[in-house]
This record gives structure tokens, C-alpha cells and sequence, in this order.
């Protein structure tokens, strides 16, 4: 009985896999479906192109092609060749994104349409917009040849416009791109992009928020004379401190990350005259950023709208318009750019350090001998000698409590020292540098803090402890008790 249920099922699945293959065999084809070829409106050769007008709702634009001497990059180098370029009629000098007024000559030279509306004007063109064309566009050839467009409406699809050839019975539909060339706006066209910075290779940043405290930064040589802090980067710290300070390079790494790709948002007025209306003949803030090769200069005046700023560059009376949001960059503080180390110098420019405080004074001093090399090509051979109230001491301990001298860090800014007596003193006496005698003095400016007296000039507050284990190493320098490890 088994035997033969197996049997009656083995038949009926024979039968299905027959009947599927001889439906599949014999299944006709699929039909390709209708590929619909478009129309050609208009072909010309594009590099014929010499001018191009348009008339819209937002005014006429005229483009004509001039031959120019531009700069570009060849083999790794900048240098100026000749080359065709659009440039529009503006009482104001303008920068155009070429890539956009050449979409609108490749609109005149090879316009498609999707499909022919009308093969022969029909008597009532305002159902297609036809009647007021809502824009024009005008080409002109080198041998003077003239072609005119026609704008209608969007058709009921919505992605395409109806459209017209001077000269041509047909109306046609026109895919959208066509008819948005033919309604450019001046904005549509120009440049919106602001020079763009590496601030991989940073030569100068100011930010100027009008409060009296600018920040400056700017790469210096880091060979200057006059200049003997340590530091691990060239770029130095200006304003808005007294002397020159070391920039935090992490710090100002990080700030960088938060700098947008800024762009002009909007054009607001070119050639303003009065400018006062947007905050900008008294600035609110300036911006500065430079490389090796690119310059960044924003004026930023008032706020409008919503959530937007006022904007210029200072060599053009051109106002434009940008995203508050895109000018944090000026929301840091000083402090958190600088190094806050509260003065660290190459130890090869001390000459001896007077430290004093809590009941103890120490001198420590640092002597070197040069050796002559003794074969050409050798260098010669420095040979260091520590000592502290006169007596010697190893390299590796003195190094290391050097280091803690200099190596005290800012907590805080303060705006006014305290005007109490130090309690705390560091002189560094340098054989380098327009002042040759610094005086570190730290007074108390609360329970946990000193205020930090840099030649009679308070900045910074320090942590109090920070300050009394600098002056627990130098003490067991002293003694013989300092540990290395």
C-alpha cells in the first residue's frame, strides 16, 4: 500500500515539472518596450556661442563670451593662459560659476524636447503660457545668426515646461532643466563660494569680536631673536595678551575642525552706499584667515530675519547674507587657544633660575663648556653643568626639576592681580632675548589660587598646589632626595 501512495506521488510531480517546462518553452516573448525618441528643437555647434540673453520675472541678463587671461594649475604650478569665459553685463564686477551659464548654452545648442504638444500653433496659446511667455532666451552666434525661446508653463506633470522656437509652428514639451536655465536669476549664476583656506597650513588667524580683546595668531620665526619660549608650534599668539604666548596646536586643531566651508547664502546689494543699514560701517566682528596662498576676510555686521547675518569682504561695497549658525568660528576665548604654560623656555637660554618661597630660597644654575670636535665633519660637543646653591648635581634629577618649573600651568584668565606680596617667586636670568631677567611672581589671589605676575603684569591664576610641588621638588633637589623615577 506504501509502495503504491509513493508511486501515484512520484506520477503527479512528473506531470507539474512536464507541464511547467512545455509552458515555459513555448511562452511568448516579452515585447520591448516603446522607447519614445526625443525631438530636436534646436542644435548648434556651443563653442559657436558668443552672447546669450534672457528675459524673466526677475529681470534680463546678457552673457557674452570674452577672451581672458586666466590663472591655472599645470604640473604642480600656477600659470596664466588664455581661455574663453562668459562674463555678464553688471553695472558691478562679479564672479560667475561658469559651470552654470554653460548649462545654459548647452540649453541653445542641443535643446530636446520629451515630446511634440501642438504641430501647428494653435489659434489660443495661453493654455500653455504661450500667449505671455514667462521667459525669452536669445542666443547669438559668431556669424550673427540669431535663435529665440519661448517659455510657457510647467505642464500638469509638474518636471517639464511647454516651449516654443521663433520661427517653429510646434509647441513643445521641454524637460524642466531647460526652462530653469531660461529663468536664471543673477544669484543663480555667480560665484557663492568664499576662498578656501588650509588650515592645515595656517600663516595667520584674527578673530575680532569688537570687545576689546582680539585674537591674533600668527606663524612667526621660530629662529626670532627676541623670542625664547619653547614652543611646538610657529604660530604664536599675538593679541590679546601682553607678551607673545605659545598656541595650544591641539586646541587650535580642534577650533579648525568647527570652521564651516563658508559660503555667501544670499546677495543682498552690490555697490551699497550706505552701508550702515546692515551694521557693517561699524562691524561687529572681523574674521581673518590666511595660508600660504588664500586669504579669508569677513566683516560681519547685524543680524536679519531669522537667525541671519550681514556680511562683506572690505575690498568690495557687495553686501551678502549667511546662516548665523555658520559663524561660531568667533565663539572662542583666548584661553582656549593658548598654550598655558605659565612661562616655559629652552633651557639652552638660562643662564641660572632664583626660585623663593615659603621660608626657602635656591639658585640653580647652568653652565655649559663647548669641545671642539677633534675630527672634520664631527660636531662639536656640549657639555652641561648643573648646580644648585653652588652645588653640582646629576643631569637626568636637574632636568627633571627644571622641567617643574617650567611646566606650571593657567587654570584661569584674570582680569585684576591681586595686590598683595608675593609669595612665591621664580627670576630666570637668559643669555637670549630682548629681556634678559624675567620675574615670575605668584601672589595670593584667593584660598586655592595665585594670581601669576608676569614683570609686574597679571593674566593668569595658577592652582596653589601646582605651585608649592615645584617648590617641593626644588627642596629635594636641594637635599639629595629628589626621585627620577
Amino acid at each position: 500500500m506504501r509502495k503504491s501512495k509513493n508511486l501515484i506521488i512520484l506520477i503527479v510531480v512528473l506531470g507539474i515539472l512536464t507541464g511547467s517546462y512545455f509552458f515555459l518553452s513555448n511562452r511568448p516573448e516579452p515585447e520591448e518596450p516603446d522607447v519614445v525618441d526625443k525631438v530636436s528643437v534646436l542644435k548648434l555647434n556651443k563653442d559657436d556661442i558668443v552672447k546669450m540673453e534672457i528675459e524673466n520675472e526677475f529681470g534680463g541678463l546678457t552673457f557674452n563670451k570674452v577672451e581672458k587671461e586666466v590663472e591655472e594649475e599645470k604640473d604642480g604650478k600656477k600659470e596664466k593662459v588664455k581661455k574663453s569665459v562668459w562674463e555678464v553685463d553688471y553695472p558691478y564686477e562679479v564672479t560667475l560659476r561658469e559651470i552654470r551659464v554653460d548649462d545654459l548654452a548647452y540649453s541653445f545648442a542641443n535643446l530636446e524636447a520629451e515630446r511634440v504638444i501642438e504641430e501647428e500653433t494653435p489659434d489660443d496659446l495661453s493654455p500653455y503660457g504661450l500667449d505671455k511667455p514667462q521667459a525669452t532666451g536669445k542666443v547669438t552666434l559668431k556669424d550673427g545668426t540669431e535663435e529665440i525661446l519661448y517659455l510657457g508653463n510647467n505642464t500638469p506633470i509638474g518636471n517639464t515646461y511647454y516651449l516654443m522656437l521663433k520661427g517653429d509652428p510646434k509647441v513643445y514639451e521641454v524637460w524642466t532643466n531647460h526652462g530653469d536655465h531660461l529663468r536664471y536669476r543673477l544669484a543663480d549664476v555667480r560665484d557663492n563660494r568664499l576662498p578656501r583656506v588650509n588650515t592645515q597650513d595656517l600663516t595667520y588667524l584674527l578673530i575680532d569680536k569688537k570687545d576689546g580683546r582680539p585674537i591674533e595668531i600668527k606663524l612667526t620665526d621660530i629662529d626670532d631673536e627676541d623670542y625664547v619660549q619653547t614652543t611646538l608650534t610657529d604660530l604664536k599668539m599675538l593679541k590679546p595678551y601682553r607678551e607673545y604666548m605659545n598656541v595650544n596646536g591641539e586646541a587650535l586643531s580642534r577650533y579648525m575642525e568647527k570652521v564651516p566651508v563658508l559660503n555667501i547664502d544670499e546677495f543682498i546689494e552690490d555697490g551699497a552706499k550706505d552701508l550702515s543699514k546692515y551694521g557693517l560701517d561699524e562691524p561687529s566682528a572681523e574674521f581673518i584667515l590666511k595660508d600660504n596662498e588664500e586669504t579669508l576676510h569677513l566683516l560681519l555686521g547685524d543680524e536679519y530675519e531669522d537667525g541671519k547675518i550681514y556680511f562683506k569682504t572690505p575690498d568690495s561695497d557687495s553686501v551678502y547674507g549667511m546662516k548665523k549658525s555658520n559663524a561660531t568660528f568667533l565663539d572662542v576665548t583666548p584661553f582656549e587657544l593658548v598654550d598655558r604654560f605659565i612661562y616655559i623656555v629652552n633651557i639652552d637660554f638660562v643662564d641660572k633660575i632664583v626660585v623663593e618661597g615659603l621660608g626657602h630660597k635656591h639658585t640653580l644654575t647652568l653652565e655649559k663648556e663647548t669641545k671642539p670636535a677633534e675630527e672634520e665633519g664631527e660636531e662639536d660637543e656640549v657639555i652641561h653643568t648643573f648646580k644648585i646653591n653652588g652645588k653640582e648635581v646629576e643631569d637626568k634629577p636637574f632636568r627633571k626639576v627644571y622641567q617643574s618649573i617650567v611646566g606650571v600651568l593657567a587654570d584661569a584668565e584674570v582680569r585684576e592681580g591681586s595686590q598683595g606680596e608675593a609669595e612665591v617667586k621664580a627670576i630666570f636670568y637668559l643669555n637670549k632675548g630682548k629681556n634678559r631677567e624675567m620675574h615670575i611672581d605668584y601672589v595670593p589671589y584667593d584660598e586655592d589660587f595665585y594670581a601669576v605676575f608676569i614683570d609686574g603684569e597679571s593674566e593668569f591664576a595658577v592652582n596653589k598646589p601646582e605651585v608649592q610641588k615645584m617648590l617641593t621638588d626644588v627642596e629635594a633637589l636641594y637635599r639629595g632626595e629628589f626621585k627620577t623615577d
